[in-house]
């Protein structure tokens, strides 16, 4: 098989990226666009030692879960992978997909995969927005990057998001074009404008911030006017300054243009402060389903000491606060831990504790002054847990290790790791937060043997 070869073959897996992946004379052939179950006549554009990639010529039989995506850029957006597939089999192959990393990676068969928990919504489920500003060829693009590329595709209407941030793009298009606003070049690091982000509340209460390299930028009382007459939801206008020649989205300052920059998200019937850097998860009514099943696999008990992990602005911490004796929380960043301690005295929760700090040389100073904890939860970030923070965690003997994982290979990783030192999972459960693309959440509870 060389490059331009014209091949015939069966797809029979997704990879990661959402594309189908067929063997031809044993080597894996990676086609985005197609589907398991499908025939498929392909183009090999580029072809390495132990895979190839090609490109999609025809489809010679579809697969019967095959749907038409609704989105006009679909092939194009390196936003979504899925949505030419039918959402009952998207579901199955996170499922696959799960088990598949514990059985690969983790050398962990004998735990039982559920299958995923499906979102009420397969569309406009998404509460924030990250779109990349770029001029090309002379036009402003606001939108997403195209895959494995820096190329921005125009995005007018988002089907992840909430159907009020087209109204706000469009009226920023307006905006942009009439009071000729510059846009933020990364090549030459010149211009204003970098990124647009959009966070929406169950309220319907839409904050905007864009994310500007330079302390200001013209013409922003002309904006407030544009979206205040077109879209009063708008209720919060937010700067974020990033003048780093970096790839980071945000920088470490805000300054609030209109508003009071933080909106009141209700989860679990707490209210949390929400404000542009926090961390939430992106599926509100899956956050709650998440928490909800994970305190229910926990068995939490009123006399129970908790100890949360990467606790961000204490989401997890102050439901769990509600159920048990005495709840602890540690994040590294400050500014997370004073929205934790505001929301806190917001819900008037005065069992619940916080501390700012790595969680690897935190944990047994807190676990000293707390005694002992009957349950420790972990909502890591991708990377998942390090080998270190991992025996802190198995050295303080809880009774139960809540785990929740936005990436199922790490979590395969590091349950193997938690069996090493005797505690094990008794299943994992799928919770789908992202309709559409390939990732997909879990949680866990260990018990040691």
């Amino acid at each position: 098989m060389e490059k331009n070869d014209s091949i015939t073959i069966a797809i029979d897996d997704i990879g990661k990226d959402g594309q189908g992946i067929g063997r031809h004379n044993g080597m894996a052939v990676f086609v985005s666009g197609a589907l398991p179950g499908e025939q498929v006549r392909t183009k090999i554009i580029k072809c390495k030692k132990n895979y190839a990639i090609g490109r999609l010529e025809e489809i010679l039989s579809p697969s019967p879960m095959r749907v038409k995506p609704p989105c006009n850029v679909f092939k194009r957006c390196g936003g979504c992978t899925l949505q030419h597939l039918a959402y009952a089999a998207q579901l199955e192959y996170k499922q696959n997909h799960v088990k598949s990393c514990l059985e690969r990676i983790g050398k962990l068969a004998d735990i039982p995969v559920l299958f995923p928990l499906p979102s009420p919504q397969e569309y406009h489920y998404r509460n924030k927005a990250a779109f990349p500003v770029k001029m090309q060829n002379g036009q402003i693009s606001i939108g997403l990057f195209s895959a494995h590329s820096h190329d921005v595709v125009d995005v007018d209407d988002c089907k992840l998001q909430h159907p009020d941030l087209a109204i706000v793009l469009s009226q920023l298009r307006v905006w942009l074009a009439k009071y000729n606003i510059s846009i933020y070049n990364e090549e030459t690091h010149d211009g204003l404008l970098r990124h647009v982000i959009l966070r929406t509340a169950k309220s319907g209460e839409i904050m905007l911030v864009l994310v500007v390299n330079g302390e200001d930028i013209p013409h922003l009382s002309e904006l407030q006017t544009l979206l205040r007459f077109v879209l009063p939801q708008v209720k919060h206008i937010i700067l974020n300054h990033n003048l780093e020649d970096t790839n980071v989205i945000m920088g470490a300052r805000c300054t609030t243009v209109m508003g009071r920059g933080y909106f009141l998200e209700q989860i679990c019937g707490l209210e949390f402060k929400i404000g542009p850097t926090s961390f939430l998860q992106v599926n509100p009514q899956q956050t709650e389903l998440l928490y909800k099943n994970l305190f229910r696999k926990l068995e939490l008990k009123p006399t129970d000491t908790v100890l949360d992990l990467f606790c961000g602005t204490g989401t997890i911490t102050l439901c769990a606060a509600k159920r048990v004796k005495k709840a602890y929380g540690v994040e590294l960043s400050d500014e997370a831990i004073a929205n934790a301690n505001f929301n806190a005295q917001l819900n008037g929760i005065e069992n619940a504790e916080f501390f700012a700090g790595d969680a690897t040389a935190l944990a047994p100073q807190i676990l000293e002054l707390a005694g002992h904890a009957d349950a420790i939860i972990a909502d890591p970030p991708r990377k998942g847990l390090s080998e270190p923070l991992i025996q802190a965690i198995v050295g303080a003997g809880p009774k139960r290790i809540g785990y929740v994982s936005c990436d199922p290979a790490t979590l395969a990783r590091d349950l193997a790791l938690f069996a090493s030192h005797g505690y094990h999972a008794g299943e994992v459960q799928p919770v789908d937060m992202f309709p559409q693309t390939t990732h997909v959440e879990c949680l866990t509870v260990m018990y040691k043997k």
